[in-house]
């Protein structure tokens, strides 16, 4: 009955015993992976929620933004080009104003003015998480003077 039930020690407190360290994991070490698994998992998840909600409101922007074109286009098109706030909804999420003023600077004087100039400026915007969001355009536009009208 040579069989060693517990294995001995060296001077330095190392087990002796042959092929002690090959029988698994102890109880701290799978702890240990546990908890560093749990972390990487954590973090993944964290930057895939960012991503995701990043891409949700980059997909508003691009929305607001193709809004707002087709509102700036239809100004002194489809919609008369006078002085003036206009403002209503886009559709459930989206809303939608405008503003049209003359501008002047820099322009000859207005009286032998060809040209009225106008400042078009349209904003669409849409309620988020913690702040209202919104996209900004602006553009200059000219309308002849009529003949007989005075230029300013």
């Amino acid at each position: 009955m040579n069989k060693v039930l517990f294995p001995s020690l060296d001077k330095e407190g190392w087990r002796k015993a042959p092929g002690w360290f090959e029988r698994g994991f102890s109880l701290l070490e799978v702890l240990v992976a546990f908890a560093i698994l749990s972390i990487s998992l954590g973090v993944l998840l964290q930057v895939f929620a960012t991503g995701l909600r990043n891409a949700g409101l980059a997909d508003d922007y691009t929305h607001a933004t193709l809004y707002a074109e087709s509102i700036l286009a239809a100004v002194g098109r489809e919609v008369p080009l006078t002085e003036g706030e206009r403002s209503g909804p886009v559709n459930e999420q989206f809303s939608w104003r405008s503003s049209v003023s003359r501008y002047t600077e820099g322009l000859p004087e207005s009286e032998t003015a060809q040209f009225r100039v106008y400042q078009v400026i349209v904003e669409v915007y849409w309620p988020g998480i913690m702040h209202n969001r919104s996209v900004v355009l602006e553009t200059l536009r000219m309308l002849p003077v009529a003949a007989g009208e005075p230029g300013s």
